[in-house]
């Protein structure tokens, strides 16, 4: 992870939080990102949209899932069509712009294939294996805080549906479920 005031504690890479903030201007304009903002604590708003550099290279994940209340409960409405729109775009213009050349040639087996070591280039901790097996795949997360809430697991399904769909798969939807050893369970589907 490399020196960090944040070693020690489960982070994302920054990259997140600029796709975050980009997602934000775009749907909802400087009036959404500051409602958005308002909602953040204190420490994730000044470390993610204090300044228009984000300086470390890893942000604690608590951030991110402040943004996901942030967005949820303020510009989105607690409408899931508008949040999901939210994480659509946040894809768009983080791991989509990053990986623009996997997605052009990769199919969704192969994607499921990558998923651990996709996983791994964004986040500290957490386990994230997957099978495939016709047209679906299980993505199975273990051992993180975004299997610690609703809001967590419903974007983390949104986030696996929209990343399946840049393959160019036709028709993908998602169902996810808690699993009794607390990891995620998100099974996709694609025609």
């Amino acid at each position: 992870m490399g020196a960090s005031r944040h070693a020690g504690v489960p982070c994302a890479r920054r990259t997140i939080f600029t796709a975050f903030r980009g997602a934000a201007e775009d749907l909802w304009g400087e009036a959404g990102l500051a409602s958005l903002a308002a909602g953040l604590p204190p420490d994730a708003r000044e470390e993610t949209l204090g300044s228009v550099l984000l300086v470390d290279e890893w942000l604690p994940e608590a951030y991110v899932l402040a943004w996901y209340e942030a967005a949820w409960s303020g510009p989105a409405g607690r409408s899931d069509a508008q949040y999901c729109r939210f994480l659509d775009r946040m894809m768009d213009l983080g791991f989509g712009r990053v990986r623009k050349f996997l997605l052009a040639i990769i199919t969704p087996e192969g994607m499921a294939k990558k998923a651990a070591e996709l996983w791994r280039h964004d986040h500290t901790t957490g386990e994230l294996s997957a099978t495939t097996v016709g047209r679906e795949a299980t993505l199975t997360l273990r051992q993180h805080v975004y299997c610690t809430t609703p809001l967590a697991r419903r974007s983390i399904a949104e986030i696996y549906r929209y990343a399946m769909s840049l393959t160019r798969a036709a028709g993908v939807t998602a169902t996810h479920v808690l699993e009794a050893d607390g990891s995620l369970q998100v099974k996709i589907r694609w025609t």
